[in-house]
């Protein structure tokens, strides 16, 4: 024994857990980008408006599309977490059947 412990019954959770947060991540994603193109070019076309845009429009999509990899990963990690519970539930059930083969 090395101390190692899995739950795969958490793990499994944990990776559904996952889904939600993606799900939530791309929501807010969605909703936040439908607000900002709603209003548009709202600084103005004077020059402090376009010094504005010049400072914060790119770093604004920029986050913007933070959020919507934010989602993906999200979703990406809760896939990971899954097929690894999968992988040591198989691993764990095909040790058993050696041992039980002995």
């Amino acid at each position: 024994m090395n101390g190692f412990n899995t739950d795969l019954a958490r793990l499994a959770e944990g990776a559904d857990d996952f889904t939600t947060f993606a799900e939530r991540a791309g929501k807010i994603a969605g909703d936040l980008g439908g607000l900002l193109d709603s209003l548009g070019d709202c600084w103005g076309g004077d020059a402090i408006g376009q010094s504005f845009a010049a400072s914060h429009v790119q770093p604004s999509g920029d986050v913007l599309g933070g959020l919507n990899g934010l989602s993906a990963g999200f979703g990406g990690v809760g896939q990971r977490f899954a097929e690894t519970a999968r992988t040591y539930r198989e691993v764990e059930e095909g040790n058993r059947n050696a041992l039980g083969a002995i």
